[in-house]
């Protein structure tokens, strides 16, 4: 209970500091008053210096995607992407078109896009932390690695919804973009 008191005491000394405040174990994502961002330790330690990046999501499995700076509209839009961990170091080098969201999806893995290939990047392979899990959840089932898998899309457990029957997107999708919920389809604006 008193380590409890600590953290909130912490946490509440950097919501008096910054604009934005994250708390994830113990690191924050945070953003000044001039809008950058940044990562602190919970004692107020810079781990990732304010305005490094454009954009800092949050950290899930102990590493956060990142997006490059843009002073323009345009130049966001276009930013590379990349991951760091909870060090600050990148373990994903900024250079990728896209990379997907993970955080908060329990997953183990994400795909990243560049010069528009797609591919998987495996958490166990950038955090030595983690432990490796030879197999994938799709559709409420895990099934085990295969070389092909890749490829192969399913429309099964969301068969008869409007987002799989008329819009023609995949179980794997649907978990992805809308967790699950087909029906989250009619939320899109």
């Amino acid at each position: 209970m008193a380590q409890e008191n600590v953290q909130i005491e912490k946490m509440e000394e950097l919501e008096k500091r910054y604009k934005s405040v994250k708390v994830y174990d113990n690191v924050a994502v945070v953003q000044d008053y001039r809008w950058l961002w940044g990562v602190v330790s919970l004692d107020g330690a810079e781990i990732v210096p304010f305005g490094r990046y454009g954009w800092i999501d949050g950290f899930d499995s102990g590493l956060a995607r990142v997006r490059a700076k843009g002073r323009s509209f345009e130049e966001r839009k276009n930013a590379k992407w990349g991951v760091i961990n909870v060090q600050g170091e990148e373990v994903l080098p900024v250079e990728y078109d896209n990379i997907w969201n993970f955080l908060g999806k329990n997953r183990q893995s994400t795909t990243v896009e560049k010069g528009g290939e797609k591919s998987f990047v495996y958490f166990c392979d950038l955090n030595p932390d983690l432990e490796y899990k030879p197999c994938r959840q799709t559709n409420h089932y895990w099934h085990e690695y295969e070389d092909d898998w890749r490829e192969e899309e399913h429309y099964e457990t969301f068969s008869g919804s409007y987002a799989q029957e008329y819009e023609g997107l995949s179980d794997e999708y649907i978990w992805d973009a809308f967790g699950g919920e087909a029906d989250a389809y009619w939320n899109i604006d």
